[in-house]
């Protein structure tokens, strides 16, 4: 190459890269259908809206578009816009493009669109509705901050990921279907969006972010994909009308405080395949009263995790957890029955106080888990039965603790000694008492405070079984 043709080509490239810097920083007006959008060209010469006090402007200052016609009404985008004399594909909505404009109701935007800067649409009080365009791949962090009026949104099938805060405070947003390619929703995307009611998951969602729906107070129901490993930290905390949760298989993790004060929460499945519930997930869920069977492939239970739900009558533990955590059921006064897994060694600081009204223990270690002395008040009382192996009952009642209890007896299969009342026999069957051999006879069954029980259906627990004018037999009725 000579020298000349090599100078010529060192100076078309200088030139190039000027230009495409000069128009970089150049902002530019444009009017589209009854309103002025402000415009730059990047460095791939397509065209960014950007605000009218680009690159200087500040989202913490609302003077957004002081000294300039903001725009309002329906605002449409066109696909492209000139400059030096050239048309340029509009492809971005920058940050904080039309911020604060609060006389906005609608915008359209060309399918040429496919990203959007921080605060795009940000505190725009009057927007209402918003399709995304097709080919758009994530909304970005507070796209839609604090759009109080926003209640529909239509979602492309090209979304993959709603970022942080995206629909932060958008109150009035009611139903959500999200498109099957989405795969993460980030932190606080829907922050205290406390209109809404439904939303519909698809089922490649991988991330559900910390705090993704805190405080939707409507929210009535959700249905997690199994593709959720984790349900995140604080998730569903404060979804105060949330009445029901179906979890799938496959998802692994529910972190610390995700139910957290979902007063109206009275129904949940625990996957076979769940490991973890954190510190605090489903405290002050008051009406969450369904019998708490927590899966064998559960090893970490985290602290409070069932503090103050009071309406939880039955709880049984896997032994794979090793330790109760302290506090566990802090408060949970409807609890009366609790199964403790065999595995199980230790049980935490006041992990039954204020349970008042436990009456009976299955314990299924053959030695007797730790407890702390009386004083760190692990159990509010002691007046509970407690139903342990075969064969252990003196090695319980030798121990400090668990000698405290009003009664230990042994499960080794219900029924009367024979050689008291050998003409009577008396088993369990199908969650029912049954008692052969007393034709004629009354056969009443109470529970262990006396309350005179149906025969039908039992749920775990130690039963008063009085046949005829013979004495009382406790029978240990196990699910």
């Amino acid at each position: 190459m000579s020298k000349k043709v090599l100078l010529a080509t060192i100076l078309v490239m200088t030139m190039s890269l000027w230009q495409g810097v000069k128009a970089q920083d150049s902002v530019f007006s444009y009017a589209y259908q009854g309103n002025t959008l402000y415009y730059i060209i990047d460095s791939t010469g397509n065209a960014v809206v950007v605000p009218p006090l680009w690159p200087d402007y500040d989202e913490t200052n609302d003077a957004t578009w002081t000294g300039y016609t903001e725009p309002s009404g329906a605002v449409v985008v066109p696909d492209s816009v000139p400059f030096g004399g050239t048309m340029h594909a509009v492809t971005e909505v920058g940050h904080d493009a039309v911020y604060n404009c609060e006389l906005v109701t609608s915008i359209t935007l060309p399918s040429s669109v496919t990203a959007f800067g921080e605060y795009a649409f940000g505190k725009c009080f009057s927007l209402t509705s918003f399709t995304v365009p097709e080919g758009a791949t994530e909304l970005s962090s507070r796209c839609f901050w604090n759009d109080p009026q926003l209640a529909s949104v239509t979602f492309p099938l090209s979304l993959e990921q709603i970022n942080y805060r995206a629909f932060y405070h958008c109150n009035s947003l009611q139903s959500i279907f999200l498109p099957d390619g989405l795969t993460t929703i980030g932190n606080q995307a829907f922050f205290e969006c406390t209109g809404l009611q439904s939303v519909s998951f698809p089922n490649g969602l991988t991330t559900l972010g910390t705090a993704a729906f805190y405080g939707c107070s409507n929210l009535q129901s959700v249905d997690v994909p199994g593709s959720v490993s984790v349900i995140d930290e604080w998730c569903f905390n404060q979804c105060s009308n949330l009445a029901s949760v179906t979890l799938h298989e496959g998802t692994e993790t529910i972190g610390s405080c995700a139910f957290r004060e979902c007063t109206s929460l009275t129904t949940i499945n625990y996957p076979s395949t769940l490991k973890e519930i954190g510190d605090y997930s489903f405290q002050f869920d008051s009406l969450l009263a369904i019998p708490l069977i927590l899966p064998e492939s559960l090893t970490y239970l985290g602290v409070v995790a069932y503090g103050d739900c009071h309406s939880i009558v039955t709880a049984s533990l896997p032994g794979s957890i090793g330790e109760v955590p302290g506090e566990l059921f802090y408060g949970c006064r409807s609890l009366s029955t609790v199964t403790l897994g065999d595995g199980i060694w230790s049980i935490g600081e006041q992990a039954f106080n204020h349970c008042p009204n436990i009456d009976t223990l299955f314990v299924k270690s053959a030695y007797p888990p730790g407890v702390g002395p009386l004083t760190d008040s692990t159990f509010f009382t002691y007046n509970s039965i407690v139903v342990v192996p075969c064969g252990t009952r003196n090695v319980y009642i030798a121990d400090p603790i668990w000698s405290e209890f009003a009664e230990i007896i042994e499960d080794c299969g219900a029924g009367i000694h024979e050689e008291d009342f050998p003409e009577v026999k008396i088993r369990v069957e199908n969650s029912c008492i049954v008692v052969d051999g007393a034709e004629g006879e009354t056969v009443s069954i109470f529970d262990v405070n006396g309350r005179s029980v149906r025969n039908s259906d039992l749920p775990s627990g130690v039963y008063i079984v009085i046949v005829g004018n013979r004495p009382a037999e406790k029978v240990v009725v196990i699910r």
